[in-house]
């Protein structure tokens, strides 16, 4: 085998083991106030005028999840573990407006 041929093999055979490495690479881990994932449904209803906001969340997932409801300009929920198919709602009175559903 030639000098150029044996060092085409050898480029070839690093490039597929650094792609390997690249694909079998973890991935991020969710962090405390990332949102929480879609499999964690919610729904949000309130009266504006008599200001309060309900939230209504059930973890769809087929892991536990610890989640709280983050409200603008209001109180946020405390952070609860929901295991797979639990719910919980939170109702919070006064102005303030739902944002999003986190980690915690």
């Amino acid at each position: 085998m030639s000098w150029i041929r044996k060092t085409s093999v050898t480029a070839m055979a690093l490039a597929a083991a650094g792609l390997s490495v690249v694909a079998t690479a973890p991935a991020a881990q969710a962090k405390a106030g990332d949102t929480a994932p879609s499999c964690v449904n919610r729904y949000i209803d309130g009266d504006t005028a008599n200001r309060y906001v309900y939230v209504s969340l059930t973890n769809n997932c087929k892991t536990t999840k610890k989640v709280k409801v983050d409200i603008r300009l209001g109180k946020d929920s405390p952070c609860w573990t929901l295991k797979p198919g639990a719910n919980k709602k939170w109702t919070y009175e006064g102005i303030g407006s739902y944002r999003k559903t986190v980690l915690c």
